[in-house]
């Protein structure tokens, strides 16, 4: 009869949420290890393999030579994820402690070698932008274009033309050739609505 006491309040020690909670959080720590393990005794090994392989074959590596090696079964992604993080390993093994994704971590150091040549590009923009006014704390609505004169029009193209580096013979065979299209369509309405 003791027994099937102590089965009871075994059973109903499970059975709360906080021993859940625990049961749960110690198959995470688990799992997450495991998923790091595969990063330096999976993925490494495997983009080593991938390097030598390519050393071999010059710098390709035959579908035979994958399937001799039976490195075909794994799928492409995964085989160039972990070539680049053998590649790249001594850059990526500070971080690959703070993931459990290969890709993750590609991913995440792509990004940080981007935002490290990215002071370049925002020294050219704040170059750009200087001058010109912000329109943070606007309305949503843009004000309307003000219509232009046919002057105007013919200006702004004489720039576009400047600047694109056509000439005005070029740019008037176009716009006849188009002007003829044009004038045919709408000899065309006026023929149907008569």
């Amino acid at each position: 009869m003791t027994k099937s006491i102590a089965n009871v309040v075994k059973s109903a020690e499970i059975n709360t949420l906080e021993s859940q909670g625990k049961a749960l959080h110690t198959a995470w720590k688990r799992i997450v290890k495991a998923e790091q393990k595969q990063m330096t005794e999976f993925d490494l090994p495997l983009g080593n393999l991938l390097i030598a392989l390519q050393a071999e074959g010059e710098g390709r590596i035959a579908k035979s030579r994958l399937r001799d090696c039976n490195l075909h079964v794994i799928c492409r992604r995964r085989r160039s994820d972990a070539k680049v993080l053998a590649e790249n390993w001594d850059e990526l093994q500070d971080m690959s402690k703070r993931f459990t994704s290969t890709s993750a971590l590609l991913k995440a150091w792509k990004a940080e070698k981007k935002s490290a040549e990215q002071p370049k590009a925002e020294q050219v923009e704040a170059e750009t932008t200087e001058g010109k006014t912000s329109d943070v704390g606007q309305t949503e609505t843009q004000p309307k274009a003000k219509r232009m004169s046919a002057d105007d029009v013919a200006e702004s193209v004489l720039d576009m033309l400047d600047a694109n580096g056509i000439t005005l013979a070029q740019f008037e065979a176009s716009f006849a050739s188009l002007a003829a299209i044009l004038k045919d369509e709408d000899t065309n309405k006026v023929k149907a609505v008569a």
